[in-house]
């Protein structure tokens, strides 16, 4: 195994150099350094994990932690999933820090595994939680107890403890509402999610969705046009297909919360006897459904996933080199993507 001395032995200067620009100290000449770093490359050698965070009290490794089942998930949420991650890789790259990836079950004292290791080990400097579900209540207590910075994505905990990242989804889906009415729509259905499953992203876009229609003063109650079902879309299609034959007015567009909703639906209205676009437009949330996704092109809502990912990344790296750092938090506005799923009435 090659040391710090082998290093130090071929570069010919001394242990100490060696251990400074290899932890990244300035006050090495420049000569010097060139000298060390060859002889590094030569020798194949790589500083030793442990021996750095003793010097350092860091690893210079975070975690980041989904609540999204990695071995059955749908495409859309890996397609969210990864969008965030290649925004957070590229801050890790940019600022040289290793990550480290797993998944989190909402309850974790029903599982023999420990999913929080890796925070008592002191193996990570942080962790960023991609909020889609509300962050599980060990992993605050152990938060609390290690001391250790943590940032979500998609989710405004009120803990004076997380920063977060976010978008604006109430004025998204009130923006949304409002494009969807200059298309000619009188009636608008809006697919949501059962409201025992947690998700304030879904939540603020219904209420979105309801504040628009009251505003334009729809001459129906906006929440007798919303269907609400779970992450799957479990028995959509069939609920869909129900409420089109109760409707005393059936809509001529339907707003989904989530893109991921979006093919259930379709085959709902299909089932009533209604085509998309021609007889109901659709329009999405997310921004992962495409041509080669679905036969046309859906309208949609896309969130700044990658920026989100930099953004939190630098958020957390700021509380870990900063530890009197205060809570952050960041708002990323929504784009509206008009398409083929959207048309005039």
């Amino acid at each position: 195994m090659v040391t710090q001395k082998d290093v130090a032995d071929l570069a010919g200067v001394s242990f100490i150099t060696v251990s400074r620009v290899v932890n990244g100290e300035t006050n090495v000449k420049e000569e010097t350094k060139k000298k060390v770093l060859a002889a590094i490359d030569k020798l194949g050698y790589a500083p030793n994990f442990a021996g750095q965070v003793l010097n350092s009290g860091k690893c210079n490794t975070i975690a980041i932690l989904t609540p999204i089942p990695l071995e059955q998930s749908q495409f859309t949420r890996l397609a969210y999933l990864m969008q965030v991650l290649a925004g957070i890789e590229e801050s890790c790259r940019n600022n040289n820090i290793d990550m480290i990836l797993g998944s989190v079950p909402e309850v974790m004292h029903n599982t023999s595994y420990d999913y929080l290791r890796p925070f008592r080990q002191k193996k990570v400097d942080g962790i960023i939680y991609i909020g889609l579900k509300k962050i599980p209540k060990e992993m605050m207590e152990e938060l609390k107890k290690r001391d250790r910075p943590c940032v979500v994505i998609g989710d405004r905990p009120r803990s004076s403890l997380l920063s977060w990242v976010d978008t604006d989804n109430f004025s998204a889906a009130y923006n949304t509402i409002q494009k969807i009415q200059e298309y000619g729509h009188k009636i608008i259905a809006f697919i949501g999610l059962e409201s025992t499953i947690y998700n304030e992203n879904i939540s603020e876009r219904e209420k979105g969705f309801i504040k628009a229609l009251q505003d334009a003063n729809v001459s129906y109650a906006p929440e007798d046009y919303i269907i609400r079902t779970d992450y799957d879309a479990n028995g959509l299609c069939e609920k869909i297909s129900d409420a089109v034959k109760k409707w005393h007015h059936a809509p001529s567009a339907i707003f989904c919360s989530m893109d991921s909703l979006v093919p259930e639906t379709v085959k709902g209205l299909a089932k009533a006897g209604l085509s998309v676009p021609d007889d109901v437009s659709i329009v999405g949330f997310d921004g992962f459904i495409n041509d080669s996704y679905y036969y046309l092109k859906i309208a949609t809502n896309v969130q700044p996933l990658k920026e989100m990912g930099k953004t939190a990344a630098e958020i957390l790296f700021n509380h870990i080199n900063n530890k009197v750092t205060k809570k952050q938090t960041e708002i990323f506005q929504v784009e509206f993507v008009p398409n083929d799923s959207l048309r005039k009435k």
